[in-house]
Formats: C-alpha cells, structure tokens, sequence
C-alpha cells in the first residue's frame, strides 16, 4: 500500500490562480505560512488533514491535489 502524494505544484498554481498570498491561504487554512511554503516548496511530505485544509481555503477537493498512482 502506498502513501498518497499530492501535487504540490498544482496548490502552488491554484493559490497563485486566486490572487491569494502564502499569508492569505495560510490564514484561511489555520495553518502557519512556514507550513504552506514548505509544501510549495517540496521540503515535507503534507498530511492528508492538511492537504484538506489548503483544498478547502482554495474552494476546491482534496481529490484534485492527488496524484494518482498508476501500475
């Protein structure tokens, strides 16, 4: 069974879409501005919950961060 990863790139994209700030999604997601730009940046591996919490400050579903694992 594997982790799921998540597309970070696409959160860093669809923040940017919005016109919102690292502070502004962080805010909105009550998480720190640390934490977004870690996972923008690719330094950490998000949880699920936290993945939720960005997707649900951007008006989005968690399921269109996911990256789908094909065999």
């Amino acid at each position: 069974m594997s982790s799921t990863n998540y597309d970070t790139a696409k959160i860093k994209l669809e923040r940017a879409r919005q016109g919102k700030s690292i502070v502004q999604l962080a805010e909105e997601a009550n998480l720190s501005p640390k934490t977004v730009i870690r996972i923008e940046h690719n330094k950490v591996i998000p949880r699920p919950q936290t993945v939720g919490k960005i997707a649900a400050a951007l008006g989005k579903d968690i399921e269109e961060f996911i990256i789908l694992e094909t065999d």
